[in-house]
């Protein structure tokens, strides 16, 4: 391992700090993506360069504008009908929650150097609970948004 003297007079917050702003670079926000690909963007009617912007998506978007706004897919289908072929795009989300929860340990041996030992009694342990849901469900037929699925803002009436 490679030691920096000045890196180790640094106060551990001021040391983490560098892995964390990697982290924050990892979330890519509408303006990154169109940072990415300004012709395709710039070739875009005003309108739907303002939603893009917004990150949100409307009927009849192509595969190409979802992506300017919202990103590459987590999850990604194909469904086959009668009435044809639909594309399905899939925004997921991962909440994690932690629980403590009190286990019995009952016969648990223990090799020690005077020999095995056998004992008994409880231990608390920390579960991860993980659950995914869908965010938001997009559509697409003919190569454009045909239905989008998700939480939507209440329109005014």
């Amino acid at each position: 391992m490679i030691r920096c003297p000045a890196i180790a007079r640094l106060p551990a917050a001021a040391r983490l700090l560098p892995p964390l702003l990697l982290l924050a670079g990892c979330v890519a926000t509408p303006a990154d993506r169109i940072a990415k690909n300004p012709e395709l963007f710039a070739a875009l009617p005003v309108a739907d360069q303002d939603r893009i912007r917004l990150g949100q998506i409307e009927l009849g978007f192509t595969p190409d504008m979802v992506r300017l706004a919202l990103g590459d897919p987590d999850r990604h289908m194909v469904r086959r009908a009668v009435d044809g072929t639909a594309e399905i795009w899939f925004y997921v989300e991962t909440v994690n929650r932690y629980e403590r929860q009190r286990v019995d340990i009952d016969g648990l041996s223990v090799r020690t150097p005077g020999g095995v030992r056998t004992t008994g009694g409880d231990a608390w342990i920390t579960i991860l609970e993980e659950k995914e849901f869908v965010r938001l469900r997009v559509e697409f037929r003919d190569g454009k948004v045909a239905v989008i699925e998700g939480p939507f803002p209440a329109e005014s009436k």
